[in-house]
């Protein structure tokens, strides 16, 4: 490897880590009052933000997509809780994320649909996410799982249909209890 690809290299990096730094310290004023984000890292994409609330040390991963069809949604997310890169999260039917808890990369949650037309009006379908639940990489929380339990731990690549009991793994499509956890 040259010296000149690894001064751009380094200089890359520098400059992306220093972007988001700043970008994190703007996102800070135009989100809810009181949010307070560790980072919100490069192309992530936030709409209405008045409606997000980001408690103390929330890391949001690249090229996250966090949106709602209404304006008056909420989206409140837990100290400590993580959503990885490419994330998408809709919060049109309010979503509230606990303490602690971890997005993996690519996972979608849903809180609306619009039922067999998809130009009628949405139908919203609020959502829970209690502590300590582990959200596998690119796993899909459907509209109608309105509770994921505390301690819970969805799989990778699982579907899930509907409400997740506190202390179990699940996994599939759809998402089955695979195991009980003390």
């Amino acid at each position: 490897m040259g010296l000149f690809t690894a001064f751009f290299l380094v200089s890359r990096v520098f400059l992306i880590s220093l972007y988001e730094i700043i970008s994190t310290f703007f996102w800070r004023f135009n989100l809810a009052k009181g949010s307070n984000p560790k980072i919100i890292q490069f192309g992530t994409e936030i709409r209405n933000v008045n409606n997000v609330f980001f408690s103390d040390n929330v890391s949001i991963g690249r090229f996250c997509k966090i949106f709602t069809e209404f304006s008056n949604s909420k989206l409140v997310i837990g100290e400590n809780s993580q959503i990885n890169t490419k994330c998408q999260i809709d919060f049109s039917g309010d979503l509230t994320i606990g303490i602690n808890v971890v997005i993996s990369e690519e996972s979608i949650l849903m809180t609306h649909d619009h039922g067999y037309d998809p130009k009628s009006k949405p139908i919203k379908y609020p959502k829970l996410i209690e502590d300590n639940v582990w959200i596998g990489s690119r796993s899909i929380i459907l509209p109608k799982a309105g509770f994921i339990g505390q301690n819970s731990i969805i799989a990778a690549g699982s579907v899930v249909t509907r409400d997740v009991p506190q202390n179990v793994i699940v996994a599939g499509n759809p998402a089955k209890i695979i195991k009980r956890l003390n």
